[in-house]
């Protein structure tokens, strides 16, 4: 998806250079990976791998001279392929101590990941969850919706919970009435709502005390970089690029091509 209100800030950041590792010459492209999940990043249907942050990488490289390629693959090769070099980044990661024995990370965040409750129809709900003993909660496969909430699932005090693989299964089971609440990524769910036609039929539950959003956890995410294939200098000549992106009202003209109806959230979770 083009952007045609986009300008060349080159020079605010140097010369171009010609990779991430010699810092001379014509830039070659860059190789980020990263999973499939639309709108963040997602394979179009011509083939051409394209979304939100994809389109804010390739902003933020252009910047710096650089083109970029990219992969979807599944998040374990994403891991093993940037950790052994084979690819440059790994984009919309968390930061973890064992990702950085092998990954550089700037001080950028990419997104903030929300995890919200969607439910069928308007739900309010407390901010504490006094009501989990009479909830069924539908979640996915592999996700960690933070230290709060899976000290809940540890312990068990929800009627019953599904785990299913993706969003779409688990908005089925919202509106065929198997779950009373699902904990969905915020972006890409409503990605999924509007894909399906189920804006009429899908809500974000809201808290009783506020009226906005029930924010179960929010994660920062980022661009982690190859240590065996990116000079560190890249790292940091990138950084100050995606900072200028974000500073910018590119991010917010990028997430409204795709029509979400994002509501406001609370400032803190």
């Amino acid at each position: 998806m083009a952007l045609t209100t986009l300008f060349y800030c080159i020079p605010a950041f140097g010369e171009a250079q010609s990779s991430a590792n010699t810092g001379q010459g014509v830039a070659e492209p860059l190789l980020m990976l990263t999973l499939e999940n639309p709108p963040l990043a997602y394979t179009h249907e011509d083939g051409s791998v394209t979304g939100v942050l994809v389109q804010v990488i390739r902003e933020a490289a252009r910047r710096t001279g650089h083109e970029v390629e990219f992969r979807i693959d599944p998040w374990k090769r994403v891991i093993r392929e940037v950790s052994e070099g084979n690819a440059d980044a790994a984009f919309n990661a968390g930061v973890t101590e064992e990702r950085k024995s092998w990954g550089m990370y700037g001080e950028t965040v990419l997104i903030d990941e929300t995890f919200v409750f969607f439910s069928r129809g308007p739900k309010a709900l407390t901010r504490t969850l006094d009501e989990a003993a009479q909830l069924r909660v539908g979640i996915q496969l592999g996700y960690y919706y933070g230290e709060r909430f899976d000290q809940m699932l540890k312990d068990r005090p929800f009627h019953a919970v599904e785990v299913n693989q993706t969003i779409p299964r688990n908005l089925r089971l919202l509106g065929a009435d198997r779950i009373d609440v699902f904990v969905g990524d915020l972006l890409p769910t409503l990605y999924y709502i509007k894909k399906l036609g189920l804006e009429d039929e899908i809500s974000i539950v809201t808290e009783k005390e506020s009226g906005l959003p029930l924010v179960v956890s929010t994660s920062d995410t980022y661009v982690a970089f190859s240590r065996r294939s990116v000079d560190p200098a890249y790292v940091e000549t990138f950084d100050k690029a995606l900072q200028s992106v974000k500073a910018s009202d590119t991010f917010d003209t990028i997430l409204g091509s795709y029509q979400l109806n994002v509501p406001e959230l609370p400032e803190t979770p």
